[in-house]
């Protein structure tokens, strides 16, 4: 069970990485920002499907090798685990070398070329963007989160029942594999942990109110619907990972509250669901809405303007991953690679977030 799970995040993690520039913007590409007026350069073009390309074969090569290795040596458990963790970075370190590559190359252009050059950067601002927001209200997040404190307490209330052993880590088949001893502190680390996971995402909800839309100059009223849908189709993402982690750490905390009932077969369907429905979920994002919602059809569109672009901001860029603007009241951005958000590293509550995390898992760990 546990090669077939890595085979699919494996799969799964390479089709993300190979065709991930055609889920995103023209105008932002491996972390640089390009003008419209360069969008269709051969060149980009041309560098984005090489990159896919590249990504694509050494992914599959690697993901044969290893079903091929699964296959044939029958390996115990912990070495699938291994070389499975092993594949995935290796594949990850291919994909970000060539991304590198890449945006080095195509910031090169861009100085070397004077891109922006003669062109007037205008920044459109839309007071009435987040009235037209439709996000999930924040009990759609809060409720969860209530639910898992109150198994918390009844996993307390149930503690002189408790085996003196308690479960920590669930393998593949579905059969507990690392267990501590019962205390007050270990019985609450399971709905600690989810809070902490649930707390995030909320946060997250409700930092894409707050966080500037990137309307272009030259595509206002597209790319304002773009905007709005984009955020829309985030929240529910949010929405679907939060119910998911909810009803999967639900129930392994009340199968070491009644241990009896516990069933192997039970706890590894709920694992595999949970996989599917997050892999599935964002699968569905990726290719529905794609990064700002530019793969999402609209009806409005603009007549376009010459002599204008979209404000040049890659020198709050690092590198094209980090975002880092102390003048920007955003806390959550758009990523430029990849899908979804990032935190503005240049804002103080980001700090304040990263560090509650480093906190969580600190406490978590030491927990267990």
């Amino acid at each position: 069970m546990a090669a077939i799970i890595f085979i699919v995040i494996l799969f799964f993690n390479i089709a993300i990485q190979a065709f991930l520039p055609k889920f995103l913007k023209e105008s932002e590409v491996f972390g640089v920002y390009i003008p419209d007026t360069r969008v269709k350069d051969q060149r980009i073009i041309k560098m984005k499907k090489r990159y896919t390309t590249v990504v694509s074969m050494v992914g599959l090569v690697v993901l044969t090798l290893f079903i091929g290795y699964v296959l044939i040596s029958s390996p115990p458990e912990q070495q699938i685990v291994f070389w499975g963790l092993a594949a995935q970075i290796g594949t990850l370190v291919l994909s970000m070398g060539l991304y590198a590559k890449n945006h080095i190359a195509l910031a090169n252009w861009k100085k070397e070329e004077k891109w922006t050059s003669g062109q007037v950067e205008l920044k459109v601002v839309d007071l009435q963007f987040r009235e037209q927001l439709k996000l999930l209200p924040s009990m759609y997040f809060v409720l969860p989160m209530l639910l898992t404190v109150s198994l918390g307490i009844y996993g307390l209330s149930q503690y002189d029942l408790l085996p003196d052993q308690i479960p920590t880590h669930w393998g593949a088949n579905g059969e507990a594999d690392a267990f501590t001893e019962k205390s007050w502190l270990s019985v609450s680390s399971l709905p600690f942990m989810t809070l902490a996971l649930q707390g995030m995402l909320w946060f997250f909800n409700q930092a894409m109110k707050q966080s500037g839309a990137k309307i272009q100059v030259r595509h206002k009223k597209r790319s304002r619907e773009q905007q709005l849908a984009f955020r829309k189709y985030s929240s529910w993402l949010l929405f679907i990972v939060t119910i998911t982690i909810t009803l999967l750490m639900g129930y392994l905390q009340l199968s070491i509250i009644f241990p009896e009932t516990m069933s192997t077969s039970v706890t590894m369907t709920a694992t595999i669901a949970f996989l599917v429905i997050i892999l599935g979920s964002v699968l569905f994002y990726a290719i529905k809405v794609g990064q700002s919602g530019t793969r999402l059809a609209v009806s409005h569109f603009d007549e376009r303007l010459e002599g204008v672009i979209d404000p040049d901001d890659d020198q709050h860029w690092k590198f094209g991953l980090f975002y880092v603007n102390k003048n920007d009241p955003s806390i959550l951005v758009e990523k430029r690679f990849g899908i979804g958000w990032t935190i503005n590293m240049g804002h103080k509550t980001s700090w304040i977030f990263l560090l509650l995390i480093v906190v969580s898992i600190v406490l978590v760990t030491t927990l267990q």
